[in-house]
């Protein structure tokens, strides 16, 4: 029988508690979380290990993810990574700029495990 590859989920946040309990809940389900603490070293890491999937926070220091969205969607590399937004802001403008720049979903904090693996799953059901 193949072994089949485990998708590995990139987190991008600047809060380093949530990213602990998104990894924990991520290695539980048998995805390989991965995490980048702010924008920069998120497409950095991005660009160096081609995640499956990127949980992607739109508030944070070093260049902001939206930035980081915008240049993930214009390299070459990363443009094709599907992209959850995840985001304390919950304002319709920024659930409508997320999908216009290509999320596949928005989720709004606080985000509970049963959410979260839920929509990885569908994100990564569509992508493949």
């Amino acid at each position: 029988m193949a072994k089949t590859k485990k998708a590995r989920v990139l987190i991008i946040d600047d809060d380093r508690p949530l990213c602990e309990l998104f990894a924990a809940h991520l290695r539980g389900a048998g995805y390989v979380p991965m995490i980048a603490e702010d924008a920069m070293q998120g497409f950095m890491f991005a660009q160096r290990e081609l995640p499956d999937v990127i949980l992607l926070d739109i508030n944070m220091p070093a260049g902001g993810g939206m930035t980081v969205f915008d240049r993930l969607n214009k390299s070459a590399k990363t443009r094709e990574i599907p992209v959850v937004v995840v985001t304390a802001v919950h304002d319709a403008k920024v659930d409508a700029d997320s999908t216009a720049r290509g999320a596949r979903a928005v989720l709004h904090k606080p985000i509970d495990k049963d959410t979260l693996l839920k929509q990885v799953a569908t994100v990564l059901e569509s992508a493949g």
